[in-house]
């Protein structure tokens, strides 16, 4: 078979994916080796002027998932060579045991900072970057999502909308928080998705007048239902572990670019240990009875440019 296709003009390449695609025993398995042996590392390689993007006939739709955005050079993104002379610095001198904790980009994230990112492997961990959310500021998945939302298709890179009749309340419109996965966040889980959609849920009810008595109880209601949704169990969640399966910036240990909150840090002479604390939203204009939505730890160990999230 692999001869006939190259005779047919193939190369032995492409006639190994032929071959592989005709064995594979179903249309949608042979879809799949196509899609992944042949399409996708030609689109990889020529962007655009890619036959197969052309013969979509969704040129104009595709055009943002082949233009380089930069989405914040007010960052570690913005001061690479900066980045480089200041770990070259660390390292060259032995200077361990450095954590940043900072803010400003209304997200929490935990994670380390390399020598150089641009070498193999992402270069070697030098020091630990801790980043807190703000208390009442809007988040970075909120900004993003406004803007990506005008870019057609590329949006779904960043957030996915749901609307959500619930009964006696009315429909429930959210957006979930994809960002995070396409950013590098571990592949979720059903439950794993619903529990990061539940802050945002629960304030989405006590907008829409849900009494506080009332929200948690509602809230596992509306999981529930959405559980035992294929739309939501098998659809949504399959985008989001594609996007996560990406691979995207393994060197980031924790985000969540969707929430309000704090950080509480103890430091002792053997570690550092940083408390992300999540805030529920506001019920109306009073703050809610359970002010602390989760807790994540962050727990740096003395000696080792690591950290470790629980």
């Amino acid at each position: 078979q692999g001869a006939a296709a190259v005779g047919a003009g193939l190369s032995a390449a492409q006639a190994g994916i032929t071959v592989a695609a005709y064995n594979s025993g179903s249309p949608a398995a042979a879809a799949q080796v196509i899609a992944f042996g042949w399409i996708k590392p030609d689109v990889q390689a020529k962007g655009a002027a890619s036959a197969f993007v052309a013969a979509s006939g969704q040129q104009a739709a595709l055009a943002p998932f082949f233009t380089r955005f930069l989405l914040n050079c007010d960052q570690w993104d913005g001061y690479n060579s900066e980045r480089k002379n200041l770990m070259a610095h660390l390292k060259t001198n032995a200077i361990g045991n450095v954590v940043a904790i900072t803010g400003d980009i209304h997200s929490f994230f935990a994670g380390t900072v390399s020598d150089d990112f641009d070498a193999a492997g992402g270069g070697t961990p030098v020091m630990v970057d801790l980043v807190s959310a703000g208390v009442s500021s809007d988040s970075f998945f909120s900004y993003l999502k406004s803007a990506a939302g005008t870019m057609g298709d590329i949006g779904t890179l960043v957030s996915y909308p749901l609307a959500i009749p619930v009964t006696g309340v009315g429909t429930v419109n959210l957006d979930v928080n994809l960002l995070d996965y396409t950013m590098g966040k571990a592949v979720p889980t059903v439950d794993s998705l619903l529990e990061q959609l539940r802050v945002q849920l629960r304030g989405a009810l006590a907008a829409k007048g849900v009494p506080e008595a009332q929200l948690d109880a509602t809230v596992a209601a509306v999981q529930a239902g959405l559980k035992a949704s294929t739309d939501f169990s098998v659809t949504l969640l399959g985008l989001a572990q594609q996007l996560s399966g990406l691979g995207n910036n393994p060197w980031i240990k924790h985000l969540n670019t969707d929430a309000q909150g704090y950080t509480v840090v103890t430091l002792t002479p053997g570690k550092l240990v940083a408390q992300f604390k999540q805030v529920n939203k506001l019920v109306g204009t009073a703050a809610p009875s359970n002010v602390i939505a989760r807790v994540t730890t962050a727990t740096v160990t003395a000696g080792a440019a690591a950290v470790v999230v629980s």
